[in-house]
């Protein structure tokens, strides 16, 4: 078996265990051992120096449309209702080759700014699994379904998927576009599905006024109550957004295997509002954290998700208590990992391999101490500080650059079929 140890790293285990300097071995996909100090054997398949790095769990970014790199930074200055008619007018046209591009372009910023693991709900599954196999991201891909939309893909297409899709590193989930684009028998039929495969159900919820009251008008529940009317609950439900949710909503979704993506660039952005994640959090509901589609957000850096998610909320709450940077990047890693039920998200023997290391060398970033690391991460620190990435046990960007592909190529054909799609 192929070991990997990675030496005298300032090492961010996670949770409550403090920071320290020290190793981490790897033999496979998993973490075998870590200590403070020297280790007491160097004797590995490889070794990587990280002195002048903190390592920390991957980053999971819990919500993204890999199609929406494609066109980032049109569709500007609208509200989430406007927006979406303008972005279906596009997705009606994509191609399975521009969206495979653009799978190829998402994973490679993700990677690249040290996330490890994502949830891709988009259009063309076929060719997000084949791009996340290639440049060896950890990926969750939940198609793009929704019965109102004749362009996006089937329920049928997805359980079709499920026989020949599953891996450790790659899983389909079912997705289901909101309450409102899919038809009730459409949602019932999504849960089943997922219940019969054992699989997570991804979909969009209450993220802006307009829709949560669209379905309340239409039903007499909250869009959560009918989630629940429906049978949602049943089965592991991973919620985006979650902008309008009341206390008695945080109470029913804290008593599922439930957890919310949080989203808050996009929330912004799309005048949506501002999830209320503290009073979600204290109830004892699952909080991710999120970046949504590049079209939403214009980035796909979990590092400036973190920050922003919390100044945000310390300036809603007048508190600047709220979601201490230790809370901020465990609904980055642990968190993340929980609720797309991987084995992750904190540096431990036993927890899968994913792991990022942070180049500290560099003013932003000091003083690189024990004591100041997790701070300086969230707040500091940004996805162009990432050195290397390892996802399942093996190095998939190493000094900043990918290692499975022509990254300047890419960049090329990202750039190529996005004046396409603008034009």
């Amino acid at each position: 078996m192929d070991t990997l140890l990675l030496r005298d790293a300032l090492v961010v285990p996670g949770g409550a265990e403090q920071p320290f300097r020290g190793w981490v071995r790897i033999a496979g996909n998993r973490i075998a051992a870590t200590g403070r100090g020297a280790p007491s054997t160097t004797d590995s398949s490889r070794t990587i120096d990280a002195r002048d790095g903190a390592l920390i769990p991957g980053l999971v970014n819990t919500h993204a449309h890999s199609h929406s790199s494609l066109t980032r930074g049109s569709a500007e200055g609208m509200a989430l209702e406007a927006w979406i008619e303008a972005i279906v007018r596009e997705q009606r046209r994509l191609t399975p080759e521009q969206a495979y591009v653009g799978a190829l372009a998402t994973y490679s910023e993700a990677l690249l700014s040290g996330t490890t693991a994502i949830v891709d709900m988009c259009l063309f599954p076929e060719e997000a699994l084949r791009a996340a196999e290639e440049i060896g991201i950890r990926a969750v891909i939940a198609p793009y379904v929704a019965d109102s939309m004749p362009f996006a893909p089937t329920l049928e297409r997805t359980a079709a998927l499920f026989d020949s899709s599953s891996s450790e590193r790659l899983r389909l989930w079912v997705g289901l576009h909101d309450l409102e684009s899919c038809s009730d028998a459409q949602i019932r039929a999504g849960i089943e599905l997922a219940l019969e495969k054992r699989v997570g159900l991804h979909l969009h919820c209450a993220e802006s006024r307009f829709w949560t009251e669209r379905t309340r008008n239409r039903t007499g529940r909250s869009p959560f109550e009918q989630l629940e009317h429906l049978g949602a609950f049943a089965a592991r439900v991973h919620l985006a957004h979650c902008v309008w949710a009341s206390e008695s909503d945080h109470r029913l979704l804290a008593g599922g295997d439930v957890s919310v993506a949080h989203c808050p660039h996009a929330n912004l952005k799309l005048g949506s509002g501002v999830a209320p994640v503290p009073a979600m959090r204290a109830a004892g509901v699952r909080v991710a954290l999120a970046t949504d589609g590049a079209k939403a957000n214009n980035r796909l850096d979990m590092f400036d998700v973190m920050k922003f998610a919390s100044l945000l909320h310390k300036g809603v709450t007048h508190d600047p208590t709220t979601l201490a940077p230790v809370e901020v990047l465990d609904m980055a890693t642990r968190e993340g990992a929980a609720a797309l039920d991987l084995p992750a998200g904190r540096i431990a023997p036993g927890q899968l391999a994913d792991l990022t290391l942070v180049a500290v060398d560099r003013f932003h970033l000091q003083p690189a101490e024990p004591e100041t690391i997790v701070t300086n991460l969230v707040h500091a620190a940004r996805g162009s500080d990432v050195d290397t990435v390892i996802v399942d046990g093996r190095v998939v960007v190493e000094r900043g650059r990918l290692t499975s592909l022509d990254q300047d190529e890419l960049l090329a054909r990202h750039a190529a079929v996005g004046r396409a799609l603008l034009q």
